[in-house]
């Protein structure tokens, strides 16, 4: 039996308190390592030992089904399998189930009492839409650590109610996370890349980023920054994923590349390899962003730019899951992704709402500067936390330097954030402010109305 963390426990209670108020819906976010998996099933675990109900636990990949059934195993759930590949057991009361194959037997299952829907982010897929349609007197619990849909919509469309678990911050403090250090160049110019379905296209994704002069020497920055550690690395394609291990290998630093396409047992093979530390570079395309918890990966290389927040912390949050002996984790950025969407842990506010283009807009906003004088990253601040250079009011455009990795420093992130309040005046500040980081327009108004409270108590001292 496995024993939940306090903020789980809260959770968990929070959860089953919003479906005895008549919520049958319900989203949790939490941050990527903070143990969705965990608290779900210890809630499927009451469901179906103590309720005797029909549970089914949907998720989209293999590597997923494998996490969630060890976890079965390791709570002592008893449980069957329904994906291609697997031998189950009707007669289980736990089903871990493929989206895709349940959408095929739909029609011949007993329909479930209650419905886990792992990375719910992805909701918005027909399939998934189709199960979460059939059962409407079901209980539904989503799991995501990013409620966001890249086409803008929100998850309340399908869910009543949100649960939320602690920020990535607050988990580093605890210690349920690894403190990082993030470097990252000069973002690769995307002006010419079109997108599609929300994201930036593939092919010219590739053409761009599959070059040493964009993305920057990663076996470089490797052997610079975390020579000798467990790395996974993010490509833009299969064929860009093995050009990152073939690099790797002639530097002689021991990669492997994987993808969808290859046989079960060889990719299960490499992960192994990778695990035990006889691979130090996994690198991978579209493959690894979910459902792949190895905790002892002390290191990611992003090499695929992307559009999407989800995407981005979805990835780095591959390095955040603290081991003994793991002192930090170290995040190389060389597609800029961090320059677009910020720090991993940024101060965000999800919401089951629907996002308005200009928020949209704002989340694209370069959130962080490179110092003029020693080419220091950071979030905008009066002085460059690394030199103390004070940068003019005019702050020139982060000159591009290919190639060339330097830290980004969070400590200067809640200084900047002050000053940015200290500087709003009017309610048309905060609205600005607000817009700028993507909060709710109710955001900017209680801001203003608390510090109008505090100037007027003063003025009458």
């Amino acid at each position: 039996m496995i024993n939940l963390r306090d903020y789980q426990t809260k959770i968990v209670a929070d959860c089953r308190q919003a479906f005895r108020e008549g919520d049958r819906k319900v989203v949790v976010q939490l941050a990527t390592g903070g143990g969705k998996t965990v608290l779900g099933s210890f809630m499927v675990h009451g469901a179906a030992q103590q309720r005797a109900l029909t549970c089914w636990w949907l998720v989209h990949r293999r590597e997923l089904i494998s996490q969630a059934s060890k976890t079965f195993y390791d709570m002592g759930i008893p449980h069957g399998i329904i994906a291609g590949g697997h031998a189950s057991d009707p007669l289980a009361r736990v089903q871990v189930g493929s989206i895709q194959t349940i959408a095929r037997r739909l029609d011949k299952m007993p329909p479930p009492d209650m419905i886990v829907f792992d990375e719910t982010h992805h909701i918005g897929a027909a399939q998934w839409s189709e199960i979460f349609a059939r059962f409407p007197q079901a209980y539904v619990l989503g799991l995501t650590a990013t409620p966001w849909r890249l086409d803008g919509r929100g998850l309340g469309q399908w869910y009543a109610r949100m649960v939320q678990g602690p920020t990535v911050a607050e988990l580093i403090e605890r210690g349920s996370l690894s403190p990082y250090r993030l470097f990252a160049p000069s973002a690769p110019d995307m002006r010419a890349v079109q997108t599609q379905a929300g994201d930036y296209k593939q092919r010219a994704l590739a053409e761009i980023m599959d070059k040493p002069s964009i993305t920057g020497d990663a076996v470089q920055h490797y052997r610079q920054l975390c020579p000798g550690k467990r790395a996974v690395a993010f490509a833009v394609s299969i064929e860009h994923s093995r050009h990152i291990a073939a690099e790797f290998n002639a530097a002689g630093i021991r990669a492997e590349h994987v993808d969808g396409t290859m046989d079960i047992a060889a990719r299960d093979a490499a992960v192994a390899r990778f695990v035990a530390g006889d691979t130090l570079i996994l690198s991978n395309a579209e493959l690894f962003g979910e459902g792949f918890d190895v905790p002892a990966i002390e290191a990611a290389i992003l090499l695929r730019p992307t559009k999407s927040l989800s995407l981005y912390l979805q990835q780095v949050g591959r390095a955040l899951r603290p081991a003994p002996g793991k002192a930090q984790a170290v995040i190389l950025d060389h597609a800029g992704n961090s320059l677009t969407h910020g720090l991993p842990d940024d101060e965000r506010e999800w919401t089951l709402d629907d996002r308005e283009k200009q928020r949209r807009a704002a989340e694209s906003a370069a959130p962080v500067r490179q110092c003029a004088k020693c080419f220091r990253v950071y979030r905008p601040a009066p002085k460059c936390p690394g030199c103390g250079f004070a940068a003019p009011v005019a702050v020139r455009e982060i000159e591009k330097r290919d190639g060339e990795l330097v830290e980004v420093d969070a400590s200067a992130v809640k200084e900047h954030r002050k000053a940015e309040e200290r500087a709003c005046k009017s309610l048309a500040d905060w609205q600005r402010l607000g817009a700028a980081r993507g909060y709710k327009p109710g955001w900017a108004l209680k801001q203003f109305q608390i510090r109008e409270q505090y100037r007027s108590r003063r003025k009458a001292a």
